[in-house]
């Protein structure tokens, strides 16, 4: 529960920044969105949760986008821009972040857009939550 409250506050302060979303774009067959995304371990110390700027587009249930880590404790990821690829489909979602070993295989998306579900990372299960912070 303390987790997911960390991830909640850093949402909540990165929403603040971001104004409203276009929640509308995100319904159909083809749709784009800016998302304040964070992880962090479900187990042992959790800490400031590792987040990003994702960006995605969605083409009939492919996704196709980019992670940029923002992170502000040491990141594995931080200082790249990494491709994002996976699938959308009756609110399920599947994320891979290419050239790294970390994926999230059955995450749900709801009809805000929210991301969220359980990732991956080198032999490591995580807590993965994404919010939209803007669709054009």
């Amino acid at each position: 529960m303390r987790k997911l409250q960390t991830i909640l506050i850093t949402f909540a302060a990165a929403a603040a920044l971001a104004g409203s979303a276009g929640a509308a774009v995100l319904k159909g067959a083809v749709w784009s969105a800016t998302y304040v995304a964070a992880y962090q371990p479900q187990f042992g110390n959790q800490g400031v949760p590792y987040s990003g700027i994702m960006k995605i587009k969605v083409d009939h249930g492919i996704l196709t986008g980019t992670y940029d880590a923002t992170s502000t404790r040491p990141d594995p990821l931080y200082g790249r821009i990494i491709n994002v690829s996976g699938t959308v489909s009756h609110g399920h979602v599947s994320l891979r972040f290419n050239a790294t070993s970390f994926s999230m295989l059955n995450g749900t998306i709801a009809e805000d857009g929210e991301i969220s579900g359980t990732a991956q990372y080198n032999g490591k299960l995580y807590n993965f939550l994404a919010k939209v912070k803007s669709s054009p």
